[in-house]
């Protein structure tokens, strides 16, 4: 009897629980090939996560599956590296972006609770080190904690592009003061505290330094002894730069084209708002926590009453440091993250145990979400997922109306073909997937928008279509005649119309494709004039149409666009160093040396500049 218990307990080790063992690895399973669209189809077969990693360059995912209020399974696939070709392990650090702004809401609100700072005080009466300066918008409200933590301060810079590893790092109040070699502008209160939404990472670093001066700590030291080591998340650190020993555990970041990002990775010294080093396994922990302290079930950091507190909408489905989202009757919270190479989620239901982390080492997260539906639906999330649509097949004689070119913005235009065969959407899925679809030769719209990939309208009805990668319906708006002379674009936020152009009135982005560069230019000037705060001539935008042209080794192009951003926005330091690196790229030295110099001169901290000047000098 007792070597036959022996044996028993031996095949028991070696051979764990049949059901146990055996269902975790089916769901785990169905997930990797379960990757849905943001719209879903009947009857439209699912993406495997391979196939979806390949086809957003993904290098390395990792991902934490969270069921009744525990970690279920945790997987990564993919490289932590492209050159090295180590694998990524559930132990890999990810950079987590904003999510450091959920992570930082529990510190600060921990804070609150300890009576070292009040939710609702003049967040100056805390601040030693620096103060935010008053102006004719605090004059009637100061800005307080709470605005900081909702985004609704009034604060400007929405989010931080880190600094390169050899870049010199400078101080918070540098950086809040956009000066000394800060990489972004001032951090200002330029609306009314409290009166509206709007992101604001430079309001985060500013609940940041209020902390530190309060603690008389380094923000790491802070958050490590208030929220990180009493929830075991013991691969998490806001370190920055991150330390040697932590930074052989870590990913490098890639650019949406594969390209690894300079020095592998970023630092950002705005910690609280970007600097947070985790993997998807410390934040399920994290997300844990809030799930039972929302449920009075434990206490390790906060009270139940401060979790609800900051699970609770203030505006606009905003809370203290998390969004909410409503599916139904069910409310989920969490975060969502992008630093340079890295994009990571993190969504919990507010009153269930379960949820999902997903961390990935590039700037392609659509991913992400893909990952997060097929999670729920294996795991039966509430109300999360939309419901399938019916496509309906329509004869191409009913649609030869819609074909033609509407107008969404200044430089937008969507171009409408009519398909009897649906298109390769070798865009937007791979091939194999869509095979039932290409069967059915099903008759939709095919829409070529301006600079973007062409995506495919399926329709519900003969005068509605949707597509699959975002939650919007294309309505066909046709006049007394029957003719169609708008598109009404129906997203779950409110609709807009879009207005039938001819073929000959083209906009500037589309003129420059033409090679009209002079007529695009004038374009553009025309709009500024108009419009001068729409986004399509925003710094941002021309300087990113400038950097797609040097990419296409279209150079002459590149550098009228940065001439043009320099014309618009002469006192910008960053579009003269744009201006600089085309000229040295097209080996004009002279005029590449005297833009570099004029970015300095704006900007004496830009030590990308500095360096590229200092070569081209021969220095």
């Amino acid at each position: 009897m007792k070597n036959l218990l022996c044996r028993v307990l031996l095949v028991v080790y070696l051979f764990p629980a049949v059901g146990f063992a055996q269902a975790p690895a089916t769901r785990i399973k169905r997930v990797e090939n379960g990757l849905l669209p943001a719209v879903l189809i009947k009857n439209d077969p699912a993406w495997s996560l391979a196939e979806r990693m390949k086809f957003y360059k993904v290098p390395g995912l990792s991902v934490a599956v969270i069921e009744n209020f525990k970690v279920v399974w945790a997987r990564a696939y993919g490289v932590k590296d492209l050159e090295t070709k180590e694998p990524v392990t559930t132990k890999t650090l990810f950079q987590a972006g904003s999510i450091s702004k959920s992570v930082n809401a529990m510190v600060v609100m921990k804070k609150v609770e300890e009576g070292k700072i009040s939710l609702d005080e003049n967040i100056n009466d805390k601040l030693t080190t620096w103060k935010l300066p008053d102006n004719e918008f605090t004059a009637k409200k100061k800005v307080t904690l709470r605005n900081l933590l909702s985004h609704t301060a009034g604060t400007t810079v929405h989010g931080f592009p880190g600094y390169a590893v050899t870049e010199k790092v400078p101080s918070l109040a540098d950086i809040l003061n956009g000066t000394n070699g800060a990489n972004t502008r001032p951090v200002r209160v330029d609306l009314e505290p409290g009166t509206r939404f709007r992101y604001s990472g430079g309001g985060t670093t500013i609940s940041q330094l209020a902390i530190m001066d309060i603690e008389k700590k380094p923000y790491p030291e802070i958050a490590r002894e208030t929220v990180l080591a009493p929830l075991k998340m013991n691969n998490s650190t806001y370190s920055q730069p991150l330390p040697e020993d932590w930074r052989k555990k870590a990913a490098t970041g890639y650019r949406g084209d594969g390209s690894e990002v300079s020095g592998k990775i970023h630092v950002y010294p705005e910690m609280a708002a970007a600097g947070l080093w985790t993997t998807p396994t410390d934040l399920a922990k994290f997300g844990i926590e809030m799930q039972l302290s929302i449920a009075g079930r434990s206490n390790k950091v906060l009270k139940k009453e401060t979790a609800e507190l900051m699970t609770t909408s203030f505006m606009e489905d905003v809370g203290l440091g998390f969004f909410l989202e409503k599916h139904g009757k069910a409310t989920y919270f969490g975060h969502g993250g992008a630093d340079e190479g890295f994009r990571a989620e993190l969504l919990v239901n507010r009153d269930k145990g379960y949820g999902v982390a997903v961390m990935v080492n590039s700037d392609n997260g659509q991913i992400l979400r893909e990952v997060m539906r097929a999670v729920a639906q294996e795991y039966g999330w509430a109300e999360f997922l939309p419901t399938p649509y019916e496509i309906v097949s329509l004869d191409a004689s009913k649609l030869e109306a819609a074909a033609g070119r509407f107008q969404v913005n200044p430089d937008r235009v969507l171009t409408i073909k009519v398909g009897v065969n649906p298109l390769d959407l070798a865009n937007q899925r791979p091939p194999g997937p869509t095979a039932p679809l290409l069967a059915n030769n099903l008759t939709k719209l095919i829409v070529e928008p301006t600079g973007d990939p062409t995506f495919d309208l399926f329709p519900i009805s003969e005068t509605t279509f949707v597509r699959r990668e975002t939650n919007v319906k294309y309505e066909l708006v046709r006049n007394a005649a029957g003719a169609v002379d708008a598109i009404r674009l129906i997203t779950p936020g409110g609709s807009n119309e879009i207005k039938r152009i001819s073929a000959d009135v083209l906009v500037p982005a589309e003129l420059l494709l033409a090679g009209k560069v002079p007529a695009a230019l004038e374009g553009y000037r025309k709009i500024k004039r108009e419009q001068p705060n729409n986004a399509s001539v925003s710094e941002d935008r021309l300087n990113n149409l400038g950097y797609g042209l040097m990419r296409q080794q279209k150079l002459a192009e590149a550098i009228e666009i940065f001439k043009l951003n320099v014309e618009f926005y002469p006192n910008a330091w960053n579009v003269y160093d744009s201006l600089g690196e085309a000229y040295m790229n097209k080996g004009e030295k002279e005029l590449s040396i005297a833009n570099y110099k004029k970015s300095l001169e704006l900007n004496p901290g830009n030590e990308g500049g500095a360096q590229m000047l200092k070569k081209l000098l021969g220095n």
